[in-house]
């Protein structure tokens, strides 16, 4: 079965949050909400680390020309602004058309989020470790094969009870 569902199944947590989250942002004019949950996405992860969108705004009905105002930490705010015309390329090649046309940034802390969890690739026994290398015995070094590789680990390893 195609989607994000399957009969009885876990189903996704976007799918789940789009329902509830849309309302919400729509509300700070964000009717395309794909911009504030792909940021990341759209402008790259050194970008997305220091700054968040807050809001886009549209001139009444259009969809085209809209401004968006983003908070940027204080520190990089300069910066940010140099990297006006990248960031608003990315964004309407994100949309497929001139969607924003503006930025207004914002200077001030954004909210804290998680540290991220250190990399915890399982051990697995020696006749597991064959199988994965045999498994990826065609494929050269390099971060593919770094990825493949620990995917694999993960996959094979013994499951955890979470804690």
């Amino acid at each position: 079965m195609t989607g994000s569902r399957t009969a009885g199944g876990p189903r996704r947590f976007g799918d789940l949050a789009r329902p509830l989250l849309s309302p919400a942002l729509r509300r700070q004019g964000f009717a395309q909400h794909e911009i504030v949950t792909r940021w990341r996405d759209i402008v790259g992860a050194l970008l997305a680390a220091r700054s968040m969108p807050e809001r886009l705004r549209f001139q009444g009905a259009e969809r085209t020309g809209g401004t968006l105002f983003i908070r940027v930490e204080s520190s990089f705010a300069l910066e940010f602004q140099h990297l006006t015309p990248q960031i608003l390329d990315r964004v309407n090649t994100y949309y497929g058309y001139r969607a924003v046309t503006k930025l207004i940034l914002r200077q001030g802390p954004l909210p804290r989020r998680p540290a991220p969890r250190p990399d915890q690739t399982p051990e697995l026994t020696a006749e597991l470790r064959q199988s994965l290398a045999e498994a990826l015995r065609g494929v050269k070094d390099g971060p593919t094969r770094e990825a493949l590789d620990r995917l694999g680990r993960r996959l094979l390893a013994p499951h955890r009870s979470p804690r």
